[in-house]
């Protein structure tokens, strides 16, 4: 039984703890996945079919807390094969409502050093065990108030806009994951794959499609010959798309 879930792949997802993330871990877990979830710093447990997805603690504004995290992961399943930093702009949206210091310093730990520190760890694990992998930066966007205030279609469909924490971050985290694919392009053992959707993507109107979609997508990216280089890992893939072939700009 032991053998059997180690050969699983396995995958940790960050950025959107439980039970908020459980509809997204489910759906990597029917893919064949073995799932690490991060969820908060006071959590810990495990849950869902056969053993097959745990939820573990995670301080976001502590580097220690992302090379803990990614121990634990490997500790449970094995080497982790993909990291999931998922950003979801609308729930933060619904957060970060007040403009405060202290809510500065709650967004900034939330929404952009969490996610930093993770994927530095992540690739640093990945080189020190030469175990080839990708990291996987998921973007949900959600409109901002500035734009809301331009458009009357916005005005009517968006409830909480982002405000300027979540939207500051949101740009935050799409450059630095453009740029961490730029980096690692040269790379042998990291692939870094970006993906963005918004309220108008069927694929990512529900986290179980979009879990499903995403981990037969990254099953095409296994299939392909070479690793795609850094000018093709920089772009945007719109979450729906058929394959590593039809890389489309989705900003």
């Amino acid at each position: 039984m032991v053998y059997s879930v180690r050969m699983k792949k396995i995958i940790l997802i960050a950025g959107k703890d439980m039970p908020a993330g459980r509809d997204f871990a489910d759906g990597m877990a029917a893919a064949g996945y073995n799932v690490v979830v991060a969820g908060g710093a006071e959590t810990e447990g495990s849950a869902g079919t056969s053993g097959s997805v745990a939820v573990a603690s995670w301080n976001r504004p502590s580097s220690i807390s992302a090379r803990s995290l990614v121990l634990h992961a490997e500790n449970l399943f094995g080497a982790v094969n993909e990291t999931v930093l998922y950003f979801d702009a609308e729930e933060y949206a619904s957060q970060f409502t007040v403009f405060s210091p202290e809510e500065c310093t709650r967004a900034l730990d939330t929404m952009i050093s969490g996610y930093e520190y993770l994927s530095m760890e992540t690739i640093t694990r990945l080189e020190q065990r030469k175990n080839a992998g990708k990291l996987v930066f998921l973007l949900k966007r959600h409109p901002a108030m500035e734009e809301v205030l331009h458009s009357a279609a916005l005005r009517s469909s968006t409830v909480s806009p982002a405000g300027p924490f979540v939207s500051a971050a949101q740009a935050a985290f799409a450059s630095f994951a453009e740029n961490v694919a730029a980096l690692t392009g040269d790379r042998p053992n990291v692939t870094v794959v970006l993906v963005s959707c918004d309220a108008n993507n069927e694929t990512a109107a529900k986290d179980g499609s979009l879990s499903s979609w995403l981990a037969g997508y990254l099953s095409s990216v296994d299939n392909l010959k070479n690793k795609p280089g850094a000018r093709q890992a920089i772009n945007w893939i719109k979450a729906g798309a058929k394959g590593p072939g039809l890389l489309s700009r989705f900003r």
